[in-house]
């Protein structure tokens, strides 16, 4: 799409923020569904310490990755700081990395 720019988004939680943001999880994937659905968000997810070896432990979740296609790194920033884990102060908006790339390869599933 012209004018639009893909970003790779770095959001690392505050330490001990687990309960926290389990408690806004919802409120955080009803406010990405349109922008996923828009097409300004492309993927996300929690980034971990490691993969559990049983599919019954908890995540040990340290953050989250995101992908979005907007116009510029400032929208960006502007959609994040309107989720509900950055305004219950769940990821360190500080040290978050908005990082501007282009998509070279995609198999979609």
């Amino acid at each position: 799409m012209p004018g639009q720019n893909d970003f790779l988004v770095h959001l690392p939680d505050r330490p001990g923020m687990l309960k926290t943001r389990m408690a806004h999880i919802g409120a955080h994937l009803a406010h990405n569904k349109p922008l996923l659905e828009s097409g300004s968000l492309i993927l996300s997810g929690p980034t971990l310490t490691g993969h559990p070896e049983d599919p019954t432990q908890e995540l040990p979740i340290t953050g989250s990755v995101l992908i979005f296609r907007t116009g510029t790194a400032d929208e960006v920033r502007q959609m994040l700081a309107a989720d509900p884990l950055a305004k219950a102060d769940v990821w360190d908006m500080e040290k978050a990395t908005v990082t501007p790339y282009r998509c070279g390869l995609w198999k979609p599933y």
